[in-house]
């Protein structure tokens, strides 16, 4: 029997936040942007703080300079961001050696980092920040593409920061293969300032696209009140069809009948504010709050068969809309002194997720030709909601002498209860005779409970030498209680609840040796962890038998242990001919144990369970080259190896296997030109390229989905930062995916089933060309 997924959400809805702000900042204007500046280093950073042009970052939570920080880490500043059109973290990963992101659409990703990919478990394999607050979803399922991290928008970023590897000491739980971290800008106190944009685009195969973004800046008392508000709204038409299905073959579609065209419109909005007080004796409070909204009228998906990558269409008997609102505040207190600063943050973070799923196909297959022969509109509702509150107290030194420490104190909990169902749909019974209340009903409720004690220390033993030591000891509690019912689990009510306890620490050591100012090498052997958790509801009486012949015990069907990970790594970083040419590059061997792998049940459900080991190898390289003024260019690439260490019972995965959604290759290039036109007022041309080569979507290399094929895009900008005689205004137009790629970016999971025979595949935008207006005070 195909297995059944089961993933039950429920959602408490929460009213978003007014978004009177995007209304009175559209006024001021319709077309806005900040001035763009290029980097002569690998990446950028804010200029403003840093005047001699090198890169500053933040990944160990104090600034210090790129070049000389003994860790992998990519850095993308906001100039950086502009100039290359991101917009999303998927655009981001095109550009980062080491990170892939499984898409299914805006606000459906899963970040995958070094080859540590896991399609199972209750949280991530990569950590997720808006500056300080957590932003991974956690305790839902968070894996499954459908209920992934949240996209929030880049307008207003300042920096974003990609540290590869485990980051189990700084970052703690679910950052074994690294940490993405979204760095937003802050209140100026001393200058007012506005800035927005107007874009407008055409999708091949779809309508016009268009979106803006404002931000505003005001002192409100010089030097010591400051306010910043940013918002910004983004409308995408469709580019994807969707046509009936034939009532006589599910795997068809009516393509002579009615559809509905550019069917997986997109409608984005959001607004961030940012209030700081710069108060006596180096004390600053900023409290800041952020909602987003984002409405698919239908997933960037498409079903395979009867479409494919050259015929792009859903066949769906019922609309599949989704909403996902997200509300995150975050309170940060700090208190500087001569030689430390203190500081607490206090996060809160609100997610809430309604599905709608086309569950027609699902029903056909289980209960055909009888009592049902046709296929019948049916669907699924998935509702999940995530509230979960940070608070970490925070120690940095800033010591004359060689020694240097971080150090704290943390904690997470989280709420995370969901539903979903199949309800039988209206007239269904009449239709086929049946006597069936409910196909399937379920919920959860979940908890968990994070605390933490974390330290780093470095020690200067020589001008050249530098050792650091980290700690993190951690536990966490989990409780849940979950229900199911319905025909699908053969009408018998089930209850299962239970509790989990894990504790641990989790070590790093790292010794940087800085051979000369242009060159840095390091060594690295850090540990990560992830928290197991309660299991899908596998009901005993279903499933019990089939559990036990995997020699598995009867708490599997309950809940599942962590994973964990060892990372060994050597790195370079260094700088060539009088600093116009960067080189950054490491190797690395990641030993993966206990791993949680999804078990597919022939009972109709599937579990979580822990089933031994993998490993992860690779090179990654970064280089940038800055021969002249007016010439910028990088390359990026990597290299994964990331394989199972064991055959896994239940599945078709084999030792050997290369784990799934990781490609071996990836690489980006870029060549950017700046200089003053013709008319005077300097201009930018530039052309991106990104390569993801081919990966594994499955196990069973039987299956048509086996594989999903390499692909390469490019990317064309080019603009002027001025208007002639007008400093304040500027434009760039743009052409994405211009060889119209049309790119396979995941595998979705369902949240009813996955059928053998036909598959929904996530898929990139087609050619979109387009026009940006920037305005700058």
């Amino acid at each position: 029997m195909v297995p059944i997924r089961f993933h039950p959400f429920r959602v408490r809805r929460v009213s978003s936040l007014c978004y009177i702000a995007l209304a009175l900042l559209a006024r001021f204007t319709d077309v806005a942007a900040q001035d763009v500046q290029v980097s002569a280093v690998p990446a950028s950073a804010d200029k403003a703080e840093n005047n001699t042009g090198e890169v500053v970052i933040t990944a160990q939570k104090r600034s210090e300079r790129l070049q000389n920080a003994p860790l992998s880490v990519t850095a993308l500043d906001a100039g950086t961001i502009e100039k290359m059109g991101i917009e999303s973290v998927t655009d981001v990963a095109r550009m980062t050696p080491g990170l892939n992101v499984v898409s299914s659409g805006p606000g459906q990703d899963i970040l995958v980092m070094r080859g540590i990919s896991s399609s199972a478990g209750t949280a991530g394999t990569v950590g997720y920040y808006l500056d300080d607050i957590p932003i991974a979803a956690s305790s839902n399922a968070s894996l499954l593409s459908l209920r992934g991290v949240i996209d929030p928008s880049v307008f207003d970023i300042d920096q974003a920061e990609v540290l590869r590897g485990p980051q189990g000491t700084l970052y703690g739980s679910s950052s074994m293969g690294g940490t993405v971290k979204y760095l937003t800008k802050q209140p100026n106190f001393s200058q007012f300032q506005f800035n927005g944009s107007a874009t407008v685009s055409q999708t091949d195969g779809g309508g016009l696209n268009w979106g803006t973004n404002a931000m505003l800046n005001i002192p409100l008392v010089d030097n010591k009140i400051a306010l910043r508000l940013a918002a910004f709204e983004r409308h995408q038409d469709g580019f994807i069809d969707r046509y009936q299905i034939d009532p006589n073959n599910y795997l068809g579609a009516l393509t002579n009948g009615s559809k509905q065209e550019s069917a997986n419109s997109e409608k984005t909005t959001g607004v961030r504010a940012i209030v700081s007080f710069k108060l006596e004796d180096q004390l600053t409070i900023t409290s800041s709050i952020f909602n987003q909204r984002t409405f698919l009228a239908a997933p960037f998906q498409i079903d395979v068969p009867p479409g494919s990558t050259s015929s792009l269409m859903q066949a769906r008997l019922v609309p599949e809309p989704s909403t996902q609102v997200s509300t995150l505040a975050n309170v940060s207190i700090r208190k500087g002194f001569d030689q430390f600063e203190l500081l607490s943050s206090t996060s809160y973070y609100d997610r809430n997720v309604e599905i709608d799923e086309d569950s027609s196909k699902v029903l056909y297959y289980f209960y055909s030709p009888k009592p049902q022969t046709y296929v019948y509109p049916s669907v699924m509702k998935g509702d999940y909601v995530n509230r979960e509150l940070t608070q970490e107290f925070r120690f940095t030194s800033d010591f004359k002498g060689p020694w240097q420490i971080i150090g704290g104190a943390y904690y997470h909990h989280v709420n995370a209860p969901l539903a979903s169902s199949i309800p039988t749909p209206d007239g269904y019974n009449a239709a086929f005779g049946t006597k069936i209340d409910t196909f399937f009903v379920g919920s959860r409720e979940a908890t968990v409970s994070e605390t933490a004690l974390f330290e780093e220390t470095s020690y200067q033993m020589t001008p050249q030498l530098t050792a650091r030591v980290g700690l993190r000891s951690f536990r966490v509690n989990q409780t849940f209680i979950q229900q199911t019912d319905g025909a699908f689990v053969g009408n018998v009510p089930t209850t299962v609840q239970g509790s989990s306890s894990d504790s641990g620490l989790n070590p790093k050591f790292n010794l940087g040796w800085q051979v000369n100012k242009d060159m840095l090498l390091y060594a690295t052997a850090s540990k990560g962890y992830r928290p197991g958790g309660p299991n899908n509801p596998a009901p005993a009486a279903v499933c019990g038998s089939e559990v036990a012949s995997l020699n598995l015990s009867p708490s599997s069907l309950v809940k599942f242990a962590p994973d964990t990970v060892w990372n060994y790594e050597l790195g370079s970083k260094s700088s060539w001919l009088n600093d116009t040419l960067f080189l950054n590059g490491s190797v690395y061997y990641i030993k993966w144990s206990q791993v949680q792998q999804q078990i597919v049940l022939q009972c109709g459900f599937n579990i979580t369970a822990n089933f031994g080991a993998a490993t992860s190898k690779g090179v990654e390289l970064e280089a940038v080259y800055h021969p002249v003024r007016e010439w910028n260019f990088r390359l990026a690439g990597n290299f994964t190896q990331s394989e199972l260490g064991n055959d896994v019972p239940g599945t078709n995965a084999k030792k050997g296997d290369q784990l799934v959604d990781v490609p071996r290759w990836t690489m980006s290039a870029s060549a950017e030109y700046s200089a003053t036109m013709p008319n005077g007022v300097p201009g930018y041309a530039r052309l991106d390229y990104s390569y993801t080569g081919t990966t594994n979507s499955l196990y069973d290399r039987t299956s048509p989905f086996y594989q999903r094929p390499a692909f390469g895009m490019f990317n064309l900008r080019l603009g002027e930062n001025q208007l002639p005689g007008n400093s304040h205004w500027g434009w760039a137009a743009f052409v994405d995916n211009v060889t119209n790629k049309i790119g396979e970016t995941g595998l979705p999971v369902a949240i009813s089933a996955d059928l053998p025979t036909t598959r929904r595949l996530g898929i990139v935008r087609p050619r979109t060309i387009g026009l940006t207006f920037k305005y700058t005070m």
